[in-house]
């Protein structure tokens, strides 16, 4: 009753308007109540239409007159009228949410209320109320527990199917407290013939990273399931499923000891309209039959991320850091289309990286790269994902460091996300020594700002030099009141502060400068290799957001000399001789 002692002025006005119009009609008592629960004030109005009476209650929210007057049955099972919400309810009448304006009473919307019952229920011929509802996909889902999800990949198997056949299907079902979504996953196209269903990620699919149960069953196809045909028993699906010709047997099982039905997953699609249906048989409910609601893939016309992102499956990305940085940028690169990643990280998360990581609590004490990993197979599909659980620049086998660096220098692109000037140092040789584009930046303690940064070959500086450059700039400067945040996970270290979205902000930044010289644009829409980004009027910055480009230059990328025929030639034979120095050797030890 908060608008009441708000707005008494309305309230009076409320009452004189209702009461005018019940002396005005013939078909309308109204009188005032409070609900004992929430108290909210209500009006219960009995409306007599072609000689039924309806009981209803209508209600003023708390925000009256800000926010609108609801109708609805008095009785919640209910339903009076095809412009309903629902069994019990409320009326969508020609004043709703989002055309409400505060002048409007509720006698407006009695009288609103009454033409609507009187149209559609006119005897003999009732008549229709033209529809004005703007209904969303997710608001049409949002008493819907269980779900299926198509993919196009899924729906090109199913399309392409023969028309009247029955065949083996499997799912992958993710259950939470809102939901439970089922992914078809493989589709028995013909005799020996599973298709894998491509464009689900991997971590859905399996129990890597998510409990994911696995379900079987049969999808049918048949132009009789084009009809909208009313199902809401495993009796009814029978029926409908035999009516077809198709065949009935192993959809319906009973376990012979508890008579309980075996799960089994059912799609109907139909041929003519690409109607499709989704049950699951169950054992665990008394009504055993539950439908879900089925989301269907966009169109494939419809475009989300530029065309050039095409070009971004194919390159690899080296990512060395999987700090609050490295964690943003890594997620990003994949719904961005890189498909290829190589993760390197020493570290496992912590309780106290949570406040600016990308990960959750779900991946405590997972070492990161094994957590990246999951999280980027549940993000996108088709990645192909090599694990280095090894610390650049660390005390660690020499072997593994081979490897690691072998494993970098295949790289298309190498991103330093650790802030550690001695694994700088080490990735730039590597990008260097092979010519790798490297990127990298860092936040400034305390979240003021950062750098994102990057040195192409044969276009920039080489990544030394382009860091050397942006020290001479710092020098001119007048000093910095936090040098650079903390990096790379180094020991006995005071944290510094700044928020997940200071991060972000960099990450972001940073993520478009990597994917502009991945993509290797030319003209590049960076022109400055350096580049500081204020997030606060601090130090050198006069605004948020002041962004300062830094022109550098520097030594170039060193040119490798190509070896001389003459010189192959004579390394292979040099190589031939100790070899074969060592197979005399065992000779002679042997006799």
């Amino acid at each position: 009753m908060e608008w009441l002692t708000k707005y008494p002025d309305r309230f009076v006005r409320e009452c004189a308007e209702l009461d005018k119009l019940a002396q005005e009609v013939d078909w309308l008592t109204v009188f005032w109540s409070i609900t004992p629960e929430d108290l909210v004030l209500e009006v219960q109005l009995d409306m007599t239409v072609h000689d039924r009476v309806y009981k209803a209650r209508m209600g003023y929210p708390a925000v009256f007159p800000n926010a609108p007057l609801y109708i609805r049955p008095r009785d919640p099972s209910e339903r009076w009228s095809n412009h309903q919400f629902g069994p019990g309810g409320s009326l969508c009448l020609q004043w709703r949410a989002d055309n409400w304006n505060s002048e409007v009473t509720g006698a407006d919307i009695i009288r609103s209320a009454y033409e609507l019952l009187h149209t559609e229920n006119i005897p003999v011929t009732p008549g229709v109320v033209p529809s004005v509802h703007r209904i969303t996909d997710g608001q049409r889902a949002r008493n819907s527990y269980f779900r299926s999800i198509v993919t196009n990949d899924a729906l090109s198997v199913i399309k392409g199917l023969q028309d009247q056949v029955k065949v083996e299907l499997k799912t992958s079902s993710l259950f939470s407290e809102a939901g439970q979504i089922a992914f078809i996953t493989h589709i028995n196209a013909g005799e020996d013939n599973a298709h894998v269903v491509g464009d689900i990620p991997v971590g859905i699919t399996g129990f890597s990273s998510l409990f994911s149960i696995e379900g079987k069953g049969w999808l049918l196809k048949s132009d009789a399931f084009d009809e909208l045909l009313t199902i809401s028993s495993v009796d009814e699906l029978i029926k409908v499923i035999s009516e077809t010709a198709l065949d009935i047997s192993d959809i319906a099982v009973k376990n012979e000891e508890t008579q309980k039905y075996e799960k089994r997953m059912i799609v109907l699609y139909g041929n003519k309209t690409g109607a499709i249906r989704q049950f699951s048989i169950v054992s665990y409910s008394d009504n055993p039959l539950k439908e879900y609601k089925v989301i269907l893939p966009p169109p494939s016309d419809e475009v989300r991320l530029p065309e050039e992102h095409k070009k971004l499956p194919e390159l690899k990305v080296g990512i060395i850091g999987l700090g609050s940085m490295g964690s943003k940028i890594a997620l990003s690169l994949a719904r961005s289309g890189i498909r290829k990643f190589v993760v390197v990280d020493d570290d496992f998360l912590k309780l106290e990286n949570l406040v600016r990581h990308e990960l959750s609590w779900t991946e405590v004490g997972l070492h990161k790269v094994d957590a990246i990993k999951n999280a980027l197979n549940l993000t996108m599909p088709n990645l192909e994902i090599e694990v280095l659980n090894h610390r650049i620049a660390g005390q660690e086998p020499p072997i593994n460091a081979a490897g690691a660096f072998q494993s970098l220098s295949q790289c298309d692109l190498l991103l330093d996300a650790t802030a550690n000037p001695e694994v700088f140092l080490h990735v730039a040789a590597i990008a260097n020594a092979y010519k790798i584009p490297m990127c990298w930046g860092e936040v400034f303690a305390g979240g003021y700002g950062g750098l994102i940064a990057r040195a192409r070959p044969d276009i920039d500086p080489n990544p030394i030099a382009v860091r050397d450059g942006f020290y001479v700039y710092l020098s001119k400067q007048e000093t910095a009141p936090f040098q650079q945040e903390r990096g790379y996970d180094i020991e006995a270290e005071t944290p510094s502060i700044a928020y997940d979205s200071n991060v972000g902000v960099i990450a972001t930044s940073l993520t478009n400068l990597i994917i502009d010289t991945a993509l290797r644009k030319n003209p590049s829409e960076y022109p400055a290799p350096v580049y500081l980004i204020g997030m606060k009027k601090k130090w050198i910055f006069t605004q948020p957001f002041d962004t300062r480009p830094i022109a550098v230059t520097g030594e170039g990328w060193k040119d490798g000399i190509p070896p001389t025929a003459e010189a192959s030639v004579a390394a292979v034979k040099l190589l031939l001789e100790k070899l074969s120095e060592k197979s005399s050797a065992e000779a002679n030890s042997c006799s």
